[in-house]
Order: structure tokens, then C-alpha cells, then sequence
């Protein structure tokens, strides 16, 4: 005899919905049609529906979830918007009425013995909070825990954009989020692997089939000074990449100058089409300066 099985994770709570647990124990497909594709892993298929039914409740749609997994009364339900006003609530709370970048020690600056640090703190905080003010910071945070509030995850993006010549900010739809979580790792370190994946539709007026994008960033240790990329692995190290006596390569960044690393972030963005999926069939995307993405490092 077959025993029922019971399902105990961050979204057991929306177990009791039968769009959530179906006989096979994955959500029912209306919830979410795109986690029936083969591509996002096994493990998040929860966690992408889970988004699915919170959305429809903040956007007044829950009623025609459960009607398609097969309750036509649903249809008949008036929802007047409740979980939108709580989660606005929460999301004021939360923030506050503003917000603002504070360095510590920038407010003695003025003193008449003024420190370095102090002077320093200073002008690092006038520049954090121009940047603030050129990427939007307050709209994006307001986007980003709004998401955290209703769905419980937020991510935020932090890059460096050889373009603009400066650090982008963007909050990144969390449907798109696929970090690789190692079985071992601490849950307090933030995993050194992660994937932004989404499919691109099918073209047929320019007879361009339907393709999977996916985005890596990855914590790595440096290519050493003499490494070739030649055979497509990691770069060659840029300038301010120094060999140590053991042979490793370590690099000094402008945030920590006192204290060199031997890790940096590589960026890896690729398209495949769905019907091939392997490593050799990617082809990889090629940035504002001419660098092709396979892998890049990031800094």
C-alpha cells in the first residue's frame, strides 16, 4: 500500500491549495506552464509556483487559478484586494519614510580635528549616495522588498558595467533565479554559483526557433598571469594580477587594497537552442567592449 506523503519545505503552508500538490505531488500546471518545461531544475519547480499562486493573490487572480485546476465555483469569487493592501503595509513599515546611505564616521568630518577616517567616510559617502541617486536606489529597493515581502525572496544585482563605468544595480525577477545550492555549504554563505535562465520565444515569421538564455556568474579562483584562453577556458588575467612564490594568482581591489584575493567573479551568457542543449552548442553573447562572455571575468 502506498503511503501519502507529506511534503515539508519553505511553502508547506500553501499545501492545503490543490494547485500547489497535485497526484504526482508537482503543481498543477496551470499554476505555472513554464516549470513543465525540462530546463529549470527539479528543485525549484516548488519555488516558482509558490511565486505563481502569491502573485495571483496580490493581483486579484487566485479565484481563476483554482477554477483551472478544476473548481468552477471559483470563478464566482470576489477578491477586493486585501493581500495588496497588506503587503503595502508591511513594505512602509519596513522601509520607513526615507532612506539614506550612511558611513560611519562621516559625521565628524566637520569637526574643527577632523580625523583622515572622518574625512575619508566623508567622501565616500557623498560618492555612495551620487550613485544612490544615479541608479535609483530608493525605487529599486521599494521593487525589491515589496517582492520580499509578498514571495518571501528578493535578489538584487550588483555588476560592474564596463559601459558605463560604474556599478549597475538592477532587482531581478525572481522567477529567473536559480542559485546552485551545494548540499554541504553553510546556510549563511551565499552560494558561489548562480544562474539567471528564461527562455526566449519561438520566431516563426524569421523561422528563429525558441531558445534557453542563461546568464552565470560564478566566484573562481583567478586565471594565472600566463594562462592562455585559447581552448575556451577561463581568461587570461588582466592587469593588476600578480603571482605569488606557490604559483597562485591573487589580485588587490579597490575595496580592500590592503588584502589581496584569489578569487574574482566571471561572468558566462549563452543561448542554446531547446532541442540542444550542450556545452559546445551555446553561443555566447559578446559585451559593449568586444569582450565574448565564455567565461569573462567581471573585474
Amino acid at each position: 500500500m502506498g503511503l501519502p506523503r507529506v511534503l515539508i519545505d519553505a511553502w508547506s503552508w500553501l499545501n492545503y491549495k490543490p494547485v500547489m500538490a497535485s497526484a504526482d505531488g508537482r503543481p498543477h500546471r496551470a499554476l505555472a506552464p513554464e516549470i513543465q518545461a525540462t530546463w529549470p531544475p527539479e528543485k525549484a519547480v516548488r519555488r516558482l509556483a509558490a511565486y505563481k499562486l502569491l502573485s495571483a493573490y496580490d493581483s486579484l487572480q487566485a479565484g481563476e487559478l483554482a477554477a483551472f485546476a478544476g473548481n468552477p465555483d471559483a470563478a464566482e469569487r470576489r477578491e477586493f484586494g486585501d493581500p495588496s493592501a497588506f503587503v503595502d503595509t508591511t513594505l512602509a513599515h519596513l522601509l520607513g519614510k526615507t532612506q539614506q546611505i550612511v558611513v560611519p564616521g562621516a559625521d565628524h568630518a566637520k569637526d574643527e580635528q577632523a580625523t583622515p577616517e572622518a574625512v575619508a567616510a566623508a567622501a565616500a559617502q557623498d560618492r555612495l549616495r551620487k550613485w544612490a541617486e544615479t541608479e535609483l536606489l530608493p525605487l529599486r529597493m521599494q521593487a525589491c522588498e515589496r517582492k520580499a515581502v509578498l514571495l518571501g525572496d528578493g535578489v538584487y544585482l550588483l555588476a560592474w558595467d564596463p559601459d558605463k563605468g560604474r556599478v549597475r544595480l538592477r532587482t531581478v525577477n525572481l522567477g529567473l533565479y536559480f542559485p546552485v545550492l551545494e548540499d554541504d555549504a553553510d546556510p549563511g554563505d551565499y552560494p558561489t554559483r548562480v544562474h539567471l535562465a528564461w527562455e526566449l520565444p519561438e520566431d516563426p515569421k524569421h523561422a528563429i526557433k525558441a531558445r534557453l538564455r542563461l546568464i552565470t556568474y560564478e566566484l573562481a579562483p583567478i586565471a594565472s598571469p600566463d594562462q592562455d584562453d585559447s581552448a575556451g577556458g577561463a581568461p587570461r588575467a588582466d592587469a593588476g594580477t600578480f603571482a605569488t612564490a606557490t604559483g597562485s594568482a591573487r589580485r588587490a581591489y579597490p575595496w580592500a587594497p590592503d588584502r589581496s584575493s584569489a578569487l574574482t567573479c566571471y561572468l558566462t551568457d549563452a543561448e542554446w537552442s531547446l532541442d540542444d542543449l550542450p556545452l559546445e552548442k551555446a553561443t555566447f553573447r559578446t559585451r559593449a567592449d568586444g569582450q565574448v562572455l565564455r567565461p569573462c571575468p567581471m573585474w
